[in-house]
């Protein structure tokens, strides 16, 4: 420690003998560079920043998202569209059930498709739900209900060449 040092902390009550004038921090403060802002400046300035980004995200969601009626007419669309294959399904199933008895190996090659395309028609669904890309997964479901039909023509056709085989093999029978 040098002389200096030590004299200022052995005489510091001789020299707090005067107190500053009052008008002196305002002096300073008139010669220090840029006039400091309050801390309520700042806050009010960054809540409006906030309040004006948060509407215009809002803006935005709410013009990219579909409305209600969008919503609703898809879901119409997705009903009509299910209630008209699954009606397709059904007389082809009706038309098939007789000879998926005689056939339990083709009911079970059937039954094994029909259950891999039930899978992905949940998940389709599941999309749906999501509002994921709805004309997409419209289409999406459209495809899977085609393949089952596809799939039941295709039994049904390949259950009655058979049959047709096996009457022309018994006509010649003797």
């Amino acid at each position: 420690m040098d002389n200096i040092e030590r004299y200022i902390k052995e005489n510091r009550e001789k020299m707090d003998i005067h107190e500053p004038d009052a008008s002196l921090w305002g002096r300073i403060e008139k010669d220090l560079p840029g006039k400091r802002r309050s801390l309520i400046t700042y806050l009010s300035r960054a809540a409006a920043v906030i309040i004006i980004a948060g509407a215009g995200l809002a803006l935005i969601l709410k013009t990219m998202s579909p409305s209600a009626d969008e919503n609703q007419s898809a879901m119409n669309i997705v009903r009509e569209t299910e209630q008209y294959y699954n009606s397709l399904i059904r007389s082809l199933y009706a038309e098939a059930e007789p000879m998926l008895t005689a056939n339990p190996e083709i009911n079970t090659e059937l039954s094994t498709g029909m259950n891999e395309l039930d899978s992905i028609c949940a998940n389709i669904r599941k999309d749906l739900k999501d509002n994921v890309a709805t004309e997409e997964v419209i289409e999406a479901l459209i495809v899977n209900y085609r393949l089952r039909i596809e799939l039941l023509e295709d039994m049904l056709r390949i259950i009655k060449e058979e049959e047709t085989e096996n009457e022309n093999k018994t006509g010649y029978e003797i």
